[in-house]
């Protein structure tokens, strides 16, 4: 049966390929397998092509390092741009604070070591008094006040950030345009302290220095409003104050060099004076 099945094929095939009449079943016929032809010729030549030029693996693993270590090379350079363009933004906006103060002098410094204890809350940057850094100038960076500067070496100085207990900030609050006083506090927050208490304090306030007593510039953002607290019987209310700065990653930034704080201890024996003399 099989051999006059192939019979029949082939006969089917020669006559059908002179008389042209079965051109078009045959053709039909072997559509559905034309695929496989395609896949089967593609395998012969591969193979072909493999036993005239075999894979030289040593080669190819050579290769592969190659592109290993440009794709490592890629990475650091990526990484390298990222941190850049965080600097540019940062140092885009210090700019920006620049132009819109022209009286004041800005030097820009990074910050290169920070206090771990939980009771100080202090940086070291990189810029010193030979940069022109004095004890009391004020710290910011591109989103508010960072601190004062403490202590100044030849070239490094010491900084006592805004949430330290320590610090102490004559602030106002933009929107009720009241003042009081701004410390730091051991958990790492800020409170705005000697509030008057018929003032009407909203959260979301921006808290400001105020520039009294001279420690400060005025209008320097310190941070939001995020609770208040009003006591009867109290004279004063406080708020809790969120500072705009992250002093968690502090990298960049100025200290305000042509600022000098006002002397007030000039008057200290004056106010004494005046107060031994009242009765």
């Amino acid at each position: 049966m099989l051999g006059v099945l192939i019979i029949a094929a082939l006969a089917v095939i020669v006559l059908g390929g002179r008389s042209g009449a079965l051109r078009p079943l045959i053709t039909a016929a072997m559509a559905p397998l034309s695929p496989v032809a395609g896949l089967l010729n593609q395998g012969t030549e591969a193979a072909a092509n493999l036993g005239e030029d075999p894979v030289d693996y040593a080669t190819l693993q050579e290769r592969n390092r190659e592109l290993e270590r440009t794709v490592a090379e890629m990475q650091v350079e990526i990484v390298r741009l990222r941190e850049l363009e965080q600097d540019y933004h940062r140092l885009s906006d210090l700019v920006d604070y620049a132009d819109e103060h022209p009286d004041q002098n800005l030097v820009t410094a990074r910050v290169v070591a920070l206090d771990t204890s939980s009771y100080l809350r202090w940086v070291i940057v990189n810029r010193g008094t030979r940069d022109g850094i004095q004890v009391g100038n004020p710290v910011i960076n591109e989103t508010g006040l960072v601190g004062r500067v403490e202590n100044a070496a030849a070239n490094a100085a010491w900084v006592r950030l805004a949430i330290d207990p320590g610090s102490t900030i004559n602030a106002m609050l933009q929107t009720a345009r009241v003042e009081g006083t701004v410390t730091g506090q051991l958990q790492g927050g800020l409170r705005m302290e000697l509030i008057p208490q018929e003032a009407v304090i909203e959260a979301g306030d921006l808290a400001l220095t105020s520039g009294l007593g001279g420690s400060f510039p005025p209008n320097i953002v310190i941070g939001q409003v995020s609770s208040v607290r009003r006591l009867q019987g109290e004279l004063f209310q406080e708020a809790e104050i969120r500072s705009t700065v992250d002093f968690d990653h502090l990298e960049i930034v100025s200290i305000i060099t042509d600022f000098q704080p006002v002397d007030l201890s000039v008057f200290d024996d004056l106010l004494q004076g005046s107060q031994e003399g009242t009765p």
